[in-house]
């Protein structure tokens, strides 16, 4: 039975001609065998990170058993005897653990564009992809190809406030993206904190108390109610030198100390209190 692709409609299925394996496990006609040193990675590969052991695993699997799935490829150019590979850079890398000389392909005829939007569905379908992998993915092919949210969504078959949440990911400080990327940070966690000036400080206390994403949400709420109220506090010292100003000079008085400096206004109500202070303050 087909796995579930995630909601991505026919997925890759959709964009090639033939589908690359036969439903018994066989190689299709359409399959070729290339020594594996004529391949190479796809640059705009949106994962970049290949977790050590699974590809170990992976490795000794191909050596009892071989690949089952060929590595989808495109030629390079017409002068160079080269392969770039569009799907399957797992299966390469573990098959030259494995010691293979060549290994067995498809080969397909299609464009750049094409090339980057089939990497990202293939790891979005495998959910192979961390959260700032998949968003650096959409921001690359909008872009690289000016390709429209919309137009985007349709493709990978998200929403568009999907993608939009995605690549807000990508404005969030280095080092809660480094939390993200780790996977210590999930999104639902992340995503109530973008574009908040205090972004570090809230993910430490996230990580401190362990907080869900509804937890976040009240965190953030609290965290900016209480730099309100700190705000508007103003220091003992301060005002019991207005109240001081205040008595002497019979009106309101308010200072606004910063650091040692400031400024101080006063509140009158007709010009008597006006002509009053001004006759006060030449004493």
């Amino acid at each position: 039975m087909a796995k579930n692709k995630r909601g991505l409609g026919r997925g890759l299925d959709a964009l090639f001609d033939e589908e690359f394996v036969k439903s018994d496990g066989e190689n299709n006609k359409n399959t070729n065998f290339i020594s594996i040193d004529l391949l190479e990675r796809n640059p705009d590969q949106p994962r970049k990170e290949f977790n050590e052991k699974a590809l170990n695993d992976l490795a000794l699997s191909i050596k009892e058993r071989g690949i089952i799935q060929p590595i989808v490829v495109r030629k390079k150019s017409k002068k160079e005897k080269t392969w770039k590979i569009i799907a399957g850079e797992r299966r390469w890398r573990a098959a030259q653990k494995a010691g293979l000389k060549d290994v067995p392909v498809t080969i397909q005829d299609i464009n750049e564009e094409q090339v980057a939007l089939i990497a990202l569905i293939e790891n979005i379908q495998r959910e192979d992809l961390t959260p700032l992998e998949e968003a650096q993915g959409f921001k690359n092919l909008i872009e690289n190809y000016s390709i429209t949210q919309e137009r985007l969504a349709v493709k990978v078959g998200k929403s568009r406030a999907y993608i939009a949440n995605f690549l807000r990911l990508l404005t969030l400080p280095n080092n809660v993206k480094s939390l993200l990327q780790s996977g210590k940070l999930t999104v639902g966690q992340a995503r109530p904190i973008i574009g908040h000036k205090d972004a570090s400080v809230l993910a430490n206390q996230i990580l401190l108390h362990n907080l869900n994403s509804r937890q976040v949400e009240n965190l953030v709420r609290d965290y900016k109610n209480k730099k309100v109220v700190n705000k508007n506090k103003k220091d003992p010292n301060i005002r019991d030198l207005e109240n001081q100003l205040e008595n002497i000079l019979g009106i309101k008085t308010a200072i606004n100390d910063k650091n040692g400096s400031g400024t101080i206004s006063f509140v009158y109500k007709n010009l008597d209190q006006l002509e009053n202070l001004i006759n006060k303050i030449r004493k």
